[in-house]
């Protein structure tokens, strides 16, 4: 009887620990550069997702059109940096 008691609680503390993260990366679809493109929202929580875990998610389709779609937006711009005049 305390096993199986011992057990419940074991298996219980196991699956407690186990929280599933939530998913930015769409799994879903794969968005195309210009879908990225026209949902500045969107690129940019999925850039955010995506550069956070690098390792991970380097090879994801939607990752590297989602870095693809970030570089044809900053084109011909500082990217976001500030611009210094000397």
């Amino acid at each position: 009887m305390q096993r199986s008691i011992l057990f419940f609680l074991l298996l219980a503390a196991t699956v407690a620990g186990c929280k599933r993260q939530a998913v930015i990366v769409p799994a879903d679809r794969v968005y195309t550069v210009d879908e990225y493109l026209a949902a500045p929202e969107l690129r940019r929580r999925v850039s955010a997702a995506c550069s956070n875990d690098p390792g991970r998610t380097a090879q994801d389709p939607n990752c590297v059109n989602v870095h693809r779609a970030d570089r044809v937006a900053t084109a011909g711009t500082l990217g976001g940096m500030p611009r210094t005049v000397p």
